[in-house]
């Protein structure tokens, strides 16, 4: 048993924020490793729109290769139907001893949102990260573990990505692997 990061979420795309809060993660909290585990079909968001799960699954497995630490996991696949954080840390919590959750201060935000909000507080440690105009208070009530990171402020966002790879302007957000991946197979156009 040991500590253990993970990062969520739909990565579409994956982008430097998702790396570079994963790289903050095992740097200072000394995590072994970041999961970083896309999620098939998020409750909060429609798939109508959303890049297929096997493309984003190809996308994370871009951008996290060669990096020391990070492992891609499939295991919120295995589940039918909506992909609920707090079923997943459960899970986790029969393997690892320290499970720390990385999310955005947006995350933090839409917390209350969440399937079993207090639950997932008892489960793992959140590891938050500053976004501009987004409060870094915890917005539920109960005991919580909570880890802060006012810098880096990560200001990237996955729809305003979207936008400027549709349109066909350069950013360097996107790791190279990645953004080739995009072209090669065109995506958000």
């Amino acid at each position: 048993m040991s500590r253990i990061g993970v990062i969520g979420g739909t990565f579409d795309p994956p982008h430097r924020a998702h790396l570079e809060m994963a790289k903050a993660t095992i740097v200072s909290l000394a995590v072994e490793t970041v999961l970083f585990m896309p999620a098939p079909h998020p409750p909060h968001k429609s798939t109508d729109t959303m890049t297929p799960f096997d493309r984003r699954v190809q996308m994370v497995e871009l951008a996290i290769a060669g990096q020391e630490g990070f492992e891609l996991s499939r295991m919120e696949s295995e589940g039918e139907g909506a992909s609920y954080t707090v079923d997943l840390l459960r899970r986790l919590a029969r393997q690892y001893d320290d499970i720390y959750m990385i999310i955005g201060a947006d995350s933090l935000q839409d917390l209350p949102t969440w399937k079993e909000p207090e639950s997932i507080l008892d489960l793992a440690t959140l590891v938050v990260f500053a976004r501009t105009g987004y409060s870094l208070q915890l917005p539920v009530s109960g005991p919580a573990s909570l880890v802060v990171f006012e810098e880096p402020v990560i200001d990237v966002s996955s729809t305003e990505l979207r936008a400027t790879l549709r349109s066909g302007r350069a950013t360097n957000d996107v790791p190279g692997a990645v953004r080739q991946f995009i072209l090669d197979n065109s995506l958000y156009s």
